[in-house]
């Protein structure tokens, strides 16, 4: 394995273990501190070949004691470490960087439910007297017929539809029959999070599509204890649960004889495990469950944020929550005119609402990632939370004019629409890109108007609105070799600055500048050999551009544009791997 630089352990653990203590030791051993009450004395570090998680510091008897009761994953093996058992090694073998990446996150997802257990039940951590209190969250380890029988099992609003596929569901089976053939006794198939409300309603926060998926199971092999009722709200859930349960039945005549069904579901029931972490208290399940999911390997870190704002939805009735869960989820599945499903949601946030946010600002915009959904969360107006400062006036004002438009189902007097010929019902005439978020129920319908903008002006070819610009961009936009990474990212940069040009000055501004605005972008394509995405991203080199619109008054002040455009295309060499572009910077703007 070739040498790992500081650098790149610095980038990983800022990365991935955001605020925590890392030491970088040397080619034998480097570490990042695991947990908060301990701090460095509790760390996950590479030494030897493998990753660990090591209990260092005079502290240490209650934690090691603690994770002998409640650590039983057969990947994890407590070795000795200057003390007993003070070593749990993750035994997995690690041949390259990103072998060692992935061990890192292998046992901080194992390990986390735990350590922020413990933590929770230490009274130092609350700030409290010498005795310790009663935790407020629990994790235990419990056999599959345990969670199946929990009493008063719910999946709240928030959820996102069930969406495992039959590849999921084939998996979770592969692994199961593995273990059941290695005769392994108990064997831990994930964890779920639950928040345990005061009427005693478990929501569960983490964990609906393996409780949903061993729910099919158990039906399919005739499993003779109650299950839990589980209502679910969406389309797609209902699509899913049809498809598995018929691989389901399938699979099981497939790969299991007669005779040998009620062992497999005796297995299943009795000798599988998850670890259940429970937790009292709402804002601390979602801590964990961001904790869990925000690494991007199977949840986006945008959907943290209908979590956030469903759950913001405390006055709202259950059928407006439902609404704004399935007008979401909509845009996550939209399906183009080839009837291919892209997730728009990811596309607009991702790329476009983010960047354009940050730019405006004259800041630096990377990648959209799990740190930086805080740009999302914003204010709560409602009769409960009382406006703070006189800068959250406008919230109120936007909340009341909203209202009365709908009240009065009509539209207001001398508030232009964006679309020449009128807006939709869906595009909000009292909303902007970077306006300050308001929590709930507003921040719903603030993507929507710009999920509807990104589709009407670049998934509707064959609309009449805006008809100059898309023959525009197909032309110049949509050329051989436009798919290449670096033409990718010039393209995304110039979608965001349309839809902000189109934010703030409609189809007029967006006919007078997107012709300059595509040179001011694209002369990075002929005057580079390759074209990053760190170049795109850099405020020098794109940014300037979203501030410029950002800070006009009205049309003529974005003048300065349509200047550098010009100088631009004298300056800029030819590109003959750029055939297409070449042609426009030959024309009159």
């Amino acid at each position: 394995m070739n040498d790992i630089s500081n650098e790149q352990k610095l980038e990983f653990a800022h990365k991935e273990f955001p605020g925590k203590a890392v030491n970088l030791g040397d080619g034998n051993w480097w570490y990042i501190q695991a947990g908060t009450l301990m701090g460095e004395d509790l760390h996950y570090e590479y030494h030897n070949g493998k990753v660990h998680l090591h209990i260092e510091g005079s502290n240490w008897r209650p934690i090691r004691n603690y994770f002998d009761k409640v650590v039983s994953d057969p990947r994890i093996i407590a070795e000795h470490w200057w003390r007993q058992r003070c070593s749990l090694t993750l035994q997995r073998e690690l041949l390259s960087w990103k072998d060692i990446q992935d061990a890192f996150l292998e046992i901080d997802r194992i390990m986390r439910p735990h350590i922020l257990s413990f933590e929770r039940s230490q009274e130092v951590y609350h700030g409290g007297n010498e005795n310790s209190v009663e935790s407020d969250v629990d994790a235990r380890k419990i056999k599959v017929s345990d969670l199946m029988s929990l009493p008063n099992l719910h999946i709240p609003e928030y959820q996102r539809p069930y969406r495992w596929t039959t590849k999921n569901v084939e998996q979770l089976f592969a692994d199961i029959n593995n273990a059941r053939a290695n005769g392994k006794q108990d064997y831990l198939i994930g964890s779920v999070i639950i928040h345990k409300k005061e009427d005693n309603t478990l929501d569960i926060v983490d964990g609906q599509q393996r409780i949903t998926t061993l729910y099919l199971i158990a039906k399919a092999l005739n499993y003779k204890v109650p299950l839990p009722h589980l209502a679910f709200n969406h389309a797609d859930s209902f699509f899913h649960i049809h498809e598995n349960n018929a691989f389901i039945h399938e699979w099981v005549e497939l790969n299991l004889a007669k005779s040998d069904r009620q062992n497999f579901l005796d297995y299943i029931f009795g000798n599988c495990q998850v670890v259940e972490v429970t937790v009292k208290l709402l804002h601390e399940a979602f801590q964990l469950f961001e904790t869990q999911n925000g690494r991007g390997k199977e949840l986006e870190a945008y959907n943290l944020l209908k979590a956030y704002h469903i759950r913001a939805m405390t006055s709202s009735s259950r059928k407006e929550k439902i609404d704004c869960d399935v007008r979401w989820e909509d845009a996550a599945m939209y399906a183009d005119k080839n009837n291919t499903p892209r997730d728009l949601l990811r596309q607009l946030i991702n790329e476009h609402l983010y960047r354009c946010r940050l730019w405006s600002r004259s800041e630096e915009a990377g990648r959209f990632s799990k740190q930086c959904v805080d740009e999302f969360k914003g204010f709560t107006v409602d009769r409960d939370t009382p406006v703070e400062f006189a800068y959250q006036n406008c919230l109120v004002q936007q909340q009341i004019a909203s209202g009365l438009m709908q009240m009065m189902n009509t539209g207001l007097f001398k508030v232009k629409s964006r679309f020449e010929h009128g807006d939709p019902d869906n595009i909000s005439p009292f909303v902007n890109i970077n306006q300050l978020i308001v929590n709930g129920k507003p921040f719903f319908d603030w993507v929507e108007t710009y999920i509807e903008i990104y589709k009407r002006i670049f998934m509707q070819p064959d609309s009449s609105q805006l008809s100059n610009f898309k023959d525009f961009y197909r032309s110049f936009c949509k050329y051989e070799g436009c798919q290449r990474n670096g033409d990718s990212y010039i393209r995304e940069v110039y979608k965001s600055a349309i839809i902000l040009i189109f934010d703030r000055f409609g189809e007029k501004g967006l006919n007078h500048l997107y012709k300059a605005v595509y040179i001011c972008l694209y002369r990075m394509r002929l005057e580079k050999k390759q074209v990053r995405y760190a170049t795109m991203s850099s405020y020098s080199s794109s940014g300037w551009i979203f501030a410029l619109i950002n800070n006009a008054r009205n049309i003529s002040d974005l003048s300065e544009i349509i200047s550098r455009a010009s100088e631009y295309k004298k300056k800029t060499p030819k590109n003959f791997e750029a055939k297409k572009i070449n042609e426009l910077f030959d024309k009159q703007i």
